[in-house]
């Protein structure tokens, strides 16, 4: 749909005075409807009336617009009262409603039934982590309705609500401000769609901001990965959970994309594979000798290419192993809940899940001297902003070696 407001050329009145029109196109046809207004030509800027210039006489441009502007309110209104209420679109159901001297009762658009369908219709062309994303939000919003005793629609999409939701949020459910960024990151997604589809007019929600803070990057040193990599566990399970943690340490590969690791993917050199997060093909990473032999060891087994473990054993396992090859060092992370900075100290095993693992290969190859260029492809990293918050924690790192080393 459609809407813009055209001058009538052919209707020019003697006083050189145009009226004004409202074109509308949708679904192939195009309905005109006079406005009741007209304006010099020199005075119109293709959407609105300008204003007019001091030594000429009042054109009323202000009130003009304003009714030019309700004009295009009542149309949008309109279509939100056809979808609504599915009246199928007709250029004579069109004019019947238009030419109605009655307020138009607009349809209330369910928020959260709008939101099911923005998931739905996301799952053809979006990741299954995208959408587990949305759902998780759409579950949270839900959560927060039913426990503040509030209702959640379109219409409500404001500041009052914002602030609402920000104090659920930090003072009840005491969440991290990035995770509240990061709600805040997929409604506002879910909202500039529900724009576009006529769902509301209401924008008032692009006000809405939330600050992401840096977060603490937890990795293992060089030191510490060689010597989880060469220790001689007495469990299988230990064993399984240690290689397959180390295959992302060597490969920069997240725990989502091992998983689904096939022999299919691996050739003498390399791994080539599609990356689920950020939908790339065949994308190619060279085995270094210590991912080699970690799949050459699963060579011919039951378990070839890797043993698959689910994530939260797999957290729980990588753990176990880590504190069993005494990585100890004390270790603290720092997160805002609010504008309350928090922070925890503990012995560093605690801190180390699947994620680590590839936050472990990128700061290494820095600081082994890998080119940066390099490790964006290998990485299969889209942003310079994400390599960079890496190359902060590297140049920290060795200053603190330097520390050490030299005092």
């Amino acid at each position: 749909m459609k809407i813009v407001f055209e001058l009538r050329k052919e209707k020019i009145a003697q006083n050189g005075l145009i009226p004004i029109q409202l074109v509308l196109r949708h679904d192939g046809k195009r309905i005109r409807k006079n406005t009741g207004f007209s304006v010099l030509e020199s005075h119109w800027n293709g959407y609105r009336v300008k204003p007019n210039l001091k030594k000429e006489p009042n054109n009323n441009y202000e009130i003009i617009n304003s009714e030019l502007q309700l004009i295009e309110e009542k149309v949008n209104k309109l279509f939100l009262y056809l979808k609504g209420n599915e009246i199928p679109f007709s250029v004579e159901k069109f004019n019947e409603i238009f030419e109605n001297k009655e307020e138009i009762i607009e349809n209330k658009f369910d928020f959260f039934i709008c939101f099911e369908e923005y998931i739905e219709k996301g799952k053809l062309t979006k990741t299954p982590n995208t959408i587990k994303g949305q759902t998780t939000v759409k579950n949270y919003l839900e959560a927060f309705s039913k426990e503040t005793n509030s209702t959640i629609a379109f219409d409500k999409m404001d500041d009052v609500f914002f602030d609402s939701l920000m104090s659920y949020s930090y003072q009840t459910r005491k969440i991290k401000q990035n995770y509240f960024a990061k709600i805040i990151k997929v409604l506002k997604s879910f909202l500039s769609w529900a724009v576009e589809k006529n769902y509301t007019q209401n924008r008032d929600f692009e006000k809405f901001k939330a600050t992401e803070h840096d977060i603490d990057i937890i990795f293992l040193t060089f030191e510490e990965l060689m010597r989880l990599y060469n220790f001689q566990f007495d469990s299988e399970r230990l064993s399984h959970a240690r290689d397959f943690y180390c295959m992302g340490c060597f490969t920069g590969l997240r725990f989502s994309d091992l998983e689904k690791l096939h022999l299919a993917n691996i050739t003498d050199d390399h791994i080539i594979l599609s990356i689920q997060k950020t939908k790339t093909q065949n994308h190619a990473i060279k085995l270094n000798k210590y991912a080699k032999a970690i799949l050459g060891k699963y060579k011919g087994t039951i378990y070839e290419p890797l043993p698959i473990i689910s994530s939260q054993k797999f957290n729980e396992y990588i753990k176990e192993c880590c504190e069993l090859v005494e990585i100890n060092q004390l270790f603290t992370i720092h997160w805002f809940v609010g504008n309350k900075k928090k922070s925890l100290t503990q012995p560093k095993y605690k801190f180390i899940t699947s994620h680590t693992a590839r936050k472990t290969f990128i700061t290494n190859s820095l600081l082994l001297g890998m080119e940066p260029k390099a490790i964006k492809k290998i990485a299969n990293i889209k942003k310079d902003a994400v390599l960079d918050k890496y190359m902060k924690v590297t140049e920290a790192f060795t200053d603190e070696q330097m520390d050490k080393a030299w005092g």
